[in-house]
């Protein structure tokens, strides 16, 4: 999608172009929130809003759109994430019974994961995360259960084999403890080739 910013029109609206995607303009939604991405030097952030109105300016369509009261800067991943879909098993912090539960990744990093299970966790919430152990030329790779901390939850694609997705960030106990998820990963895309 492309769009570019016009000007500001007062403290709470802006002008941006209508945005365009495979060459046709989109069309509006007063309930769809619009996050507009740019930079000022190094340092990049997004500005949120909702479009309120259509208005022509001669040949040239633009969205008044009305922004939301956040700002947002991007922080800079300090690992690197890759996709993968490997099976793994997890444990809310409140479960009472203590069978874990079934999830499967869809990226992983040393700094986290993203992954699809049939639970709605609260953001915040802990899960206890058991990775499954990665053979590799004979030798077994096995990563002790980890902490992971929800940052986000939403629902799944239809179609998809679980109900949900969910972000988890690791929580580690010392440095010991991240070398050895990143030692682990690198396991991960030695064994799957990325």
């Amino acid at each position: 999608m492309l769009a570019t910013y016009k000007e500001n029109l007062d403290d709470a609206y802006f002008l941006m172009s209508a945005p365009m995607l495979a060459g046709k303009p989109l069309i509006m939604d007063e309930n769809q929130k619009l996050l507009l991405q740019y930079k000022v030097g190094e340092e990049t952030f997004v500005l949120a809003g909702y479009p309120e109105a259509v208005e022509k300016k001669g040949i040239r369509t633009y969205w008044k759109m009305r922004k939301v009261a956040e700002q947002r800067t991007f922080v800079k991943r300090r690992d690197e994430r890759f996709k993968v879909a490997m099976r793994l098993t997890y444990q809310r912090d409140n479960a009472a019974a203590s069978e874990p539960e079934d999830a499967m990744t869809i990226d992983v990093s040393a700094g986290g994961l993203a992954v699809y299970l049939n639970d709605y966790p609260d953001v915040g919430e802990a899960l206890a995360v058991q990775m499954p152990t990665i053979r590799l030329q004979g030798e077994r790779h096995e990563l002790p259960e980890q902490l992971g901390i929800v940052c986000w939850v939403r629902r799944a694609p239809k179609g998809s084999l679980y109900r949900n997705v969910c972000g988890l960030q690791f929580r580690y106990a010392d440095d010991m403890e991240r070398e050895l998820v990143k030692e682990y990963v690198g396991y991960i895309r030695t064994k799957y080739k990325i």
